[in-house]
């Protein structure tokens, strides 16, 4: 058996046991991430009905209710019951770690950009995983400067005037699952995860889901 593969990096941690994402708590992370190995039914599934998800699925479920309404707003394709059964492990996983009952779901098929931009997310936290297309794109604090900042809104200073090297910027992989400190995260502001959406091909589709705790 291959043995489990970990990268230690001072404000970020991955590694392909999903105990990694409990990394997230640790004061001195600020993204955290789970590698996985892709699942065809699933990517298959979202290939087959991209065109049919419309605007996508944006909603607040609890886990208890989350199977039953994926089940009412989902296209009928084959794998369509692994993808729920899937989405209900992350939510799982998610309501396990931050002690609650609901999830804040968004569901999006994208075919552009939808956050281009470097930025913080004005929460606690959030969970992001790309089913279909590229993944999510971060950069790690150390990159913005040597110097440590003293407050969020110089980190964003920092990279609006391209103070950084655009080899630094991460990216996560299909299926990867990663949690990212929002601005609201427990009184630690200048951990917020700073990242945005790749940019999409002409002929590429994404979908992308993201959970929040509620």
């Amino acid at each position: 058996m291959e043995a489990l593969r970990t990268v230690n990096i001072e404000s970020w941690r991955q590694g392909t046991d999903h105990m990694i994402l409990t990394d997230i708590f640790q004061s001195s992370v600020s993204v955290a991430i789970w590698q996985r190995e892709s699942n065809l039914l699933v990517e298959d599934y979202f290939r087959s009905c991209f065109n049919e998800l419309g605007n996508g699925v944006r909603q607040v479920f609890s886990v208890a209710g989350l199977k039953s309404g994926l089940a009412e707003e989902l296209p009928e394709y084959r794998g369509k019951q692994q993808t729920i059964e899937d989405i209900y492990l992350l939510a799982d996983m998610l309501t396990c770690l931050f002690n609650c009952e609901a999830v804040g779901l968004r569901l999006a098929p994208l075919n552009k950009a939808m956050c281009p931009k470097l930025h913080t997310d004005n929460i606690p936290v959030r969970l992001v995983n790309t089913y279909l297309g590229s993944g999510t794109q971060w950069l790690p604090r150390e990159a913005l400067t040597e110097q440590p900042f003293t407050s969020l809104r110089e980190h964003l200073k920092a990279v609006e005037q391209n103070s950084i090297e655009q080899e630094a910027i991460q990216q996560m992989s299909a299926f990867d699952v990663g949690l990212l400190k929002g601005s609201a995260w427990d009184e630690q502001e200048n951990m917020a995860a700073i990242h945005r959406s790749c940019a999409v091909a002409n002929d590429e589709q994404r979908v992308l889901l993201t959970l929040d705790p509620m």
